[in-house]
C-alpha cells in the first residue's frame, strides 16, 4: 500500500478552531511554521500560514497531512498518509495510530474514518515493457496515456524506451512505470530496502492502482478498515481491470489470452512490508539534501567574495560534510574555485559589438 486518504466524521473538540486560528495568524505573523505536539505518540505536525481547498488550517509531518475545519457537507478533517509512514508502521498499525490520535486530540467523540483514496502496488523485476506493448494491454477505461524518456538516459540504446503507462483516471486509474528511474529522478532512496533478492543492475517496475471513494464503496470499502481487509481482493479487480495481454489474430483485444507476465503479477500478494530502515533513510535523505544545500551556497558566497572563507571554515565542523565532500570527489576550496571560473566565463562572454 503506498497511498491512503481518509475522511474523518464526526464533532471537533471545543475550542480547537480558536486555538488553530491563532496558531495560523501566528504563522502568517512570523512566516514560520507553527509546531503543534498533541498526545505522547509521534503524530505532532506543524500548522501551514494557509489553508487547503475548503480546509482553512493545513498541518503536516513526515507522517501525515491532516486538514481541519471544512464547513458542512465536506468532512471536518481529511487525512493523508505519507508512504514512508505506511512501510514504517505498516498500513494497519498507522491506521490504528492516526485513530487513537484523532480521538485523543482532535474529535470530541470516537471518529468515523472513510476510505477516500487506496493505492495498491506490486514491485517486479524481469519485466521490461517497451512502447510498442502499450496496444497489448486491455482496459475497461477509456483514457489511455504513455510516457517514454530520451535516449541519452540509456546510452546503449537507440530511439526511445517506455517509462511508463497510465490507464483510466478518477474513481479508477492504473499506472505501471520504471520505478527506478522515478527514485532517481527524485532522489529517493528508502523504497529499496522493501526489495527482496534483486538485481540492482536492471529496473523494476511498478504496477499502481489508484482506488478512490466511490469505487471503494461499490466494492464494499466504505471505511479504511474495510479496504484494508480486503486489500488482495481489491488487486485481484485491479490486474482484471487492467490487463496485458499475447497478440492473436483474433480483432477484438478482450478475447486474447493474458499474457504470462501479467498472470504472475496477478498473483501477488498484497501485504503490508515494513522496516524501521525507512525511517532511518528518509531522515539520511533529508539530512544530505540540507547538507548539499548548505555547501552550495557557502560555496557560491565564497565564490562571490562576499563570505571569504566560510565554506573551509565549515567543513570540519558540520558533521555531514566531509563525507559529503568526499563522494563528491572534491574540497571547498575545488568547488570556490569552478564556481568563480565560471562567473569569469560568463562575464567573458559579452558581446561588444552589441
Amino acid at each position: 500500500m503506498d497511498t491512503l486518504h481518509c475522511s474523518v466524521r464526526g464533532e471537533l473538540q471545543d475550542g480547537l478552531l480558536v486555538f488553530l486560528e491563532a496558531l495560523k495568524e501566528e504563522s502568517q505573523r512570523t512566516n514560520e511554521l507553527q509546531v503543534v505536539i498533541w498526545g505522547e505518540q509521534s503524530l505532532s505536525v506543524a500548522l501551514r500560514p494557509h489553508g487547503w481547498r475548503s480546509y482553512p488550517f493545513w498541518a503536516s509531518s513526515p507522517n501525515i497531512e491532516v486538514a481541519i475545519g471544512a464547513p458542512a457537507p465536506f468532512p471536518p478533517v481529511f487525512i493523508q498518509t505519507h508512504s514512508a509512514y505506511l512501510h514504517s508502521r505498516g498500513a494497519d498499525q498507522a491506521v490504528a495510530e492516526i485513530s487513537e490520535w484523532l480521538e485523543a486530540n482532535v474529535m470530541r467523540d470516537e471518529p468515523v474514518l472513510g476510505a477516500s483514496r487506496l493505492d495498491l502496488y506490486c514491485d517486479t523485476q524481469g519485466w521490461l515493457p517497451a512502447v510498442g506493448d502499450f496496444d497489448k494491454f486491455h482496459c475497461r477505461a477509456v483514457r489511455r496515456r504513455t510516457y517514454s524518456v530520451p535516449a541519452y538516459d540509456q546510452a546503449h540504446l537507440r530511439g526511445r524506451r517506455a517509462s511508463g503507462f497510465v490507464f483510466g483516471g478518477g474513481d479508477l486509474m492504473g499506472r505501471c512505470y520504471d520505478k527506478t528511474l522515478e527514485l532517481h529522478s527524485r532522489g529517493s532512496e528508502w523504497p529499496k530496502t522493501l526489495w527482496v533478492d534483486w538485481d540492482q543492475d536492471q529496473p523494476v517496475w511498478r504496477v499502481e492502482f489508484q482506488f478512490r471513494r466511490r469505487s471503494l464503496v461499490s466494492l464494499g470499502c466504505s471505511t479504511p478498515e474495510d479496504a484494508l481487509a480486503a486489500r488482495q481482493e481489491l488487486w485481484h479487480y485491479g490486474t482484471q481491470w487492467l490487463s496485458l495481454r499475447t497478440p492473436t489474430s483474433d480483432l477484438n483485444r478482450a478475447r486474447w489470452p493474458e499474457a504470462p507476465e501479467w498472470a504472475a503479477i496477478r498473483q501477488a500478494e498484497i501485504g503490508s512490508p515494513t522496516t524501521p530502515l525507512v525511517r532511518d533513510m528518509v531522515r539520511s535523505a533529508d539530512e544530505l539534501r540540507m547538507i548539499r544545500g548548505l555547501v552550495g551556497y557557502a560555496s557560491s558566497l565564497d565564490a562571490l567574495g562576499a563570505a571569504p572563507g566560510v565554506g573551509a571554515a565549515l567543513a570540519p565542523t558540520v558533521p555531514g560534510i566531509p563525507a559529503y565532500l568526499d563522494r563528491k570527489g572534491e574540497d571547498f576550496g575545488d568547488i570556490v574555485a569552478r564556481k568563480r571560473r565560471q562567473r569569469v566565463e560568463v562575464a567573458s562572454g559579452w558581446d561588444a559589438s552589441r
